[in-house]
């Protein structure tokens, strides 16, 4: 027996010696390459860029992560507390390790029926989110019981506890309690009631499925069992977490959708260029911009609803997709289930669905407009430690992708249609938590799509819908307790367009939209596109004509068909007016630009030369290559939306150009300015010259082209554009106030349908007129300034002479020295000179 006990004993030793060298050798492997934890002292975790508009109020948010670190002074101590109790009761007697819960889940895991659990502390949760990955090896594991020891070494617990608390993710991509805070229930963490800071705790485990606005009633459980903790971990007494329990879990309201997608995109791509991908994504810089959040409203909203009733015109491109009602039958109530769990912002909110994910094939329409109320993410089938789930049926994976929506007048969201009525003219749509009634009345727009063709209008509502269609809708009315809602058929516009606004006063560009839908297509067709502008570039022409002295707004030019032969490119062509059509001989300049003579400006241009067009336009601002050769009259140059604003805004400034200003200053996270911008004018034009060709323009809108714009009730001066077959249509145009240029095409230069649907006055300037008789709506009335170097006087307009005190006339101006000093001949007075080639009135034969 004592042999056997020594035999034991050196066994023992041994093996504890084996141990120890197990141990230290597998010390110093995992030790290797260690990261430092000296760097915790001064990590910052990524955080939120913010982009400021003019008002100050936050427009857009750049992140990888979205995070905002908060002290851990700040936080109260039940919020504290809360986390304290859902994750790690020890944190503060511990050392980084909890031996005991980790003997505990080891022994749990072992025995029968038993399942692997965790047993980390925040110091190691903290360790592994900042330092290591997620991985679930043993290897990890190792290197995280390291560096935890060395963490609780190198940092005090709180200031562990605060990047814990500054980097956990609480799902709907919010990072740190924060913005967790913020966005489920509207407040900053610091003023969180502990049955609120209860809830973001039990989220943990698994954000997906958790968070109260995915699922209210899991979040509900999870918020219990972590108030449970903090009696049963001694936190608090029963009686002071008890009415806790009890109260409803009553998320923030949802915040309002920002507006300009596409111009804080624009910032993002310029910022990114300039600093890096990396220090505006994770840096936490403070970006104040231009953009005027009003104007940028209005400017969406016309952009949007002018390429919707555009589109309209042009015909229906039918439904979404089809589903069989079997299959309806099956996904309804997965859809509706979660509709209940969901949770509500408002004790009365309503929501419903949007059925885009079940089109059978992949659909443009995915887009309504408007973010879900769970964000980006899916509900996904996570295992915790409730125990592991049976995974989702392909079934419940689709109807997890659907997106739930608040309803709301304005909703637009894809339905399944279950009854079309002929005899009552109408169709009902299911949106799953509520249906809606589509009237035929307000469908019969939805011809078979004929772009630029004439298709048959339909007559009853089976021409347009079918049992079983997909299709989009616009809840119009909602009535609380009425079902069916009011509905119209419902189109995303396949034709694009974009709409830049400036203020010429600083060249603060305040608007820009540039597409009509951001989530369905970010590409910004007011900077990155460049598309034909048509007569819109005439405008340069003439004020070059202008300038030469050589002419003046009531020079005579003829309007005839030429056939030209173009020195500088070698071809013949024949110039022809497709925007009024016609010929009509002898006209001023003025009238020329009113009625836009394609005529006429090649005549101009014949005089002038290509060169003096493109120098006058480089004056204003048009630096994209431009062709030399006489289209150029045409507008056959390509050009950006916001390249040709800027080029009008010099016009309306008198000759003064400018850089267009979207970024105003720059904020790195320590609150050094890194850039800031204002505008610095220069003149390239004369004032005079730019005051005429504005003249020339108020032409346009008063009696031309563009009359539309006399709407506005203020002076204004514009120029319609129309590129070649229809391909692209703009309006460009100012008053004393902004600058504004729309442009209309499809992005493959499919023509737009001919002059019913295709030229500027009619796929433009409306949407230019909406956004304007907004954004001018409270201003004052003023007029522009007549600089010097401009003569006023007034001229007999059959003559082109002075008018005389028995000859009634209109005011021109003129170039100083450029103005006619003849006086017109009274009334029914004939030259001799000029027998048999006037008529009594001054007129020629």
């Amino acid at each position: 027996m004592r042999r056997l006990l020594k035999r034991l004993l050196v066994l023992m030793l041994a093996g504890v010696v084996l141990l120890a060298v197990a141990g230290v050798g597998g010390f110093f492997y995992f030790d290797r390459n260690l990261p430092s934890v000296e760097s915790l002292r001064t990590y910052q975790p990524p955080q939120v860029t913010k982009v400021r508009c003019a008002d100050g109020s936050v427009c857009a948010e750049y992140y990888l992560e979205r995070r905002t670190v908060v002290p851990i002074a700040s936080l109260p101590q039940h919020v504290r507390n809360v986390f304290l109790a859902a994750e790690d009761a020890d944190f503060y007697k511990h050392q980084g390790l909890d031996p005991f819960g980790m003997a505990r889940a080891a022994i749990k895991s072992l025995l029968p029926g038993g399942r692997v659990t965790g047993a980390s502390t925040i110091t190691q949760q903290a360790c592994r989110s900042i330092l290591l990955s997620q991985e679930r090896t043993f290897g990890r594991k190792a290197r995280e019981w390291i560096l935890s020891v060395r963490m609780e070494k190198a940092l005090t617990k709180d200031q562990i506890l605060e990047l814990y608390l500054n980097q956990i993710v609480f799902g709907h991509a919010r990072y740190g309690v924060e913005e967790a805070a913020v966005y489920y229930f509207g407040k900053h963490a610091k003023d969180l009631s502990m049955g609120e800071a209860a809830v973001l705790a039990g989220v943990l485990p698994a954000p997906e499925r958790f968070n109260p606005v995915t699922n209210t009633v899991r979040a509900r459980e999870r918020q219990k069992y972590v108030l449970n903790q903090l009696v049963s971990k001694g936190f608090y007494p029963e009686a002071q977490v008890a009415p806790e329990r009890v109260k409803p879990i009553v998320l923030g309201p949802r915040p309002p959708e920002r507006v300009g997608p596409y111009y804080a995109e624009e910032v993002r791509r310029t910022l990114v260029a300039r600093y890096g991908e990396a220090a505006i994504l994770s840096g936490g810089m403070r970006v104040d911009i231009a953009m005027d959040p009003k104007l940028q409203a209005f400017a969406d909203l016309a952009l949007r609803e002018g390429l919707e009733e555009l589109d309209r015109k042009m015909g229906y491109r039918g439904p979404v997709g089809k589903l069989d009602p079997d299959r309806f039958k099956v996904l309804a109530p997965m859809i509706q289930k979660r509709i209940a769990e969901a949770g509500k912002r408002k004790p009365d909110e309503v929501k419903v669905a949007d059925l885009t994910p079940l089109a059978p094939q992949p659909s443009a329409e995915s887009a309504s407009g408007q973010e879900s109320d769970e964000g980006v993410e899916a509900p996904r089938a996570v295992a915790v430690e409730e125990g592991e789930e049976p995974p989702p049926s392909p079934d419940e994976l689709l109807s997890q992708q659907v997106s739930l929506r608040v309803l709301s007048p304005g909703l637009r969201a894809v339905g399944y249609v279950t009854q079309v009525d002929d005899a009552g003219k109408k169709a009902v749509v299911d949106l799953v938590g509520k249906t809606a009634k589509v009237d035929f009345a307000t469908s019969t727009w939805a011809r078979p799509r004929g772009i630029g063709k004439w298709t048959q209008a339909p007559s009853r509502m089976s021409d347009v819908m079918k049992v079983g269609d997909l299709v989009r809708v616009r809840v119009m009315k909602v009535t609380p307790g009425a079902e069916p809602l009011e509905a119209t058929l419902d189109q995303v516009p396949e034709v694009q367009g974009a709409l830049l606004a400036i203020n010429p006063a600083n060249r603060y560009v305040v608007a820009m939209s540039g597409g009509s839908d951001f989530r369905r297509s970010p590409f910004n067709r007011a900077t990155q596109a460049k598309r034909q502008p048509g007569s819109s570039f005439k405008p340069f022409l003439y004020a070059a004509a202008l300038a030469s002295t050589r002419y003046t707004a009531i020079t005579q030019v003829n309007d005839a068909p030429e056939m030209i032969r173009d020195p500088y490119t070698g071809k013949t062509w024949k110039p022809q007016n497709y925007e009024k059509g016609g010929y009509e001989g002898p006209m001023t300049l003025r009238a020329a630009l009113t009625r836009s003579k394609n005529t006429v400006s090649v005549r101009l241009i014949e005089d002038l030369t290509p060169a003096a067009a493109i120098d006058f336009a480089r004056r204003a601002g048009i630096s994209s290559t431009l062709p030399d050769n006489l289209t150029l009259a045409l507008g056959t140059g390509e050009v950006a939306v916001l390249e040709l604003a800027n080029a009008y805004a010099t016009l309306q400034s008198m000759g003064k150009y400018a850089d267009p200003i979207e970024i105003v200053r720059v904020t790195d996270a320590r609150g050094t300015v890194v850039e800031e911008h204002q505008a610095v004018f220069e003149e390239r034009m004369q004032p005079a010259v730019a005051f005429l060709t504005t003249s020339l323009m108020r032409s346009v809108v008063e009696e031309g082209t563009a009359m539309q714009v006399r709407e506005l009730n203020r002076p204004a001066a514009g120029k319609t554009g129309t590129a070649s077959e229809y391909r692209d249509a703009w309006f460009s145009g100012y008053t004393t106030d902004l600058v504004t240029t729309a442009w209309v095409g499809f992005d493959d230069h499919t023509s737009l349908g001919g002059s019913e649907t295709g030229t500027g006055g009619r796929a433009a300037l409306p949407i230019w007129l909406r956004f304007m008789k907004d954004a001018e709506g409270e201003l004052p009335v003023r007029d522009f300034e007549v600089p010097s170097g401009v003569q006023q006087v007034r001229i007999d307009p059959v003559t082109g002479l002075l008018a005389g005190r028995s000859v009634p006339g209109r005011m021109e101006s003129f170039l100083d020295g450029t103005a006619p000093t003849a006086e017109a001949p009274p009334p029914g007075n004939v030259d001799p000179s000029k027998f048999l080639y006037e008529d009594g009135r001054g007129g020629g034969l």
